[in-house]
């Protein structure tokens, strides 16, 4: 994605997901298959491609996303 179109204000209902959410959300996926990033984190390939290349993406989709990465990351705490 250009810097101009990450510049543009996102579509209305969207925003941009921070590199350090995407960050966290690769520690979580052992397999890049629509099944895998379903069954670790709840969407699709077409999500995690968009979120990899910076794309915006529907604010309840990151909230539900965040929500799970919080999830999956207390499960792990000793």
């Amino acid at each position: 994605m250009t810097q101009e179109k990450r510049d543009a204000m996102p579509p209305k209902g969207c925003d941009y997901f921070g590199k350090e959410i995407v960050d966290r959300m690769i520690h979580h996926v052992d397999k890049r298959t629509d099944s895998s990033l379903t069954h670790h984190l709840g969407i699709s390939y077409n999500t995690w491609r968009k979120l990899l290349n910076g794309e915006p993406v529907r604010i309840s989709l990151a909230n539900r996303l965040k929500a799970r990465l919080d999830l999956l990351e207390q499960r792990q705490r000793p």
